[in-house]
């Protein structure tokens, strides 16, 4: 995975205006493709902790205007726009949020929506291997405050990968293998949780209202 660094971005940025405008379009322009209704995306997202052996995971993502369905190998994210389910897969567990209440962690999905992200500093750093290369920088007290920074690369095509960096060395490398846009989807069964699917489930309602 390709990673640039920059003098520039080690400023103290106060706020998203002062990201450069070529950036915002090129991000605007990949993030299309997910303001459309009925996408799904094949991802990988490889996770390296510092002294740990890197964790590399196959993923879907079912999108359709505010509700998504997320499905990686240890959980499950399934959102309608208003809930958030969070299904655990080992322990058999699924906590129940309040979706505007966000969530105690950064899932591939906000990943994907960056081109939405107001709390980021975009600018571009050039071009490399066919890609526009672009850096984000995240605003202090913003969602992704815990990232150094992010590098991205969008092509022609749309966005091919976000590498993100922690402040405590762990890195997430998400890679895009496929976008597609399937003619119908069962909202149903992929935006809600289906209890029944999982026999012995245990829930934990962590909504506040």
């Amino acid at each position: 995975m390709l990673m640039l660094s920059s003098g520039d971005l080690s400023a103290q940025y106060l706020s998203a205006r002062e990201s450069d405008p070529e950036a915002i379009q090129l991000m605007k322009e990949a993030g299309k493709v997910f303001n459309t209704s009925n996408v799904r995306v094949a991802f990988s997202l490889k996770v390296s902790i510092p002294g740990q052996a890197p964790q590399i995971n196959e993923g879907v993502l079912y999108q359709n205007g505010k509700s998504y369905h997320l499905d990686l190998s240890d959980y499950a994210i399934i959102s309608d726009g208003k809930t958030r389910w969070v299904y655990l897969k080992g322990p058999n567990e699924v906590n129940i949020y309040n979706e505007s209440n966000g969530q105690d962690w950064i899932s591939p999905n906000d990943f994907l929506q960056l081109h939405n992200a107001t709390d980021l500093v975009f600018v571009k750093m050039g071009e490399k291997g066919g890609r526009h290369m672009i850096e984000a920088k995240p605003l202090k007290g913003g969602r992704f405050e815990e990232y150094s920074k992010f590098t991205i690369g969008v092509d022609d095509h749309g966005l091919n990968f976000i590498f993100g960096i922690s402040s405590d060395g762990s890195r997430q490398e998400l890679t895009i293998n496929a976008i597609t846009h399937p003619s119908t989807l069962d909202t149903q069964k992929l935006f809600t949780f289906q209890k029944e699917k999982y026999p012995g489930v245990h829930i934990e309602d962590l909504r506040l209202d």
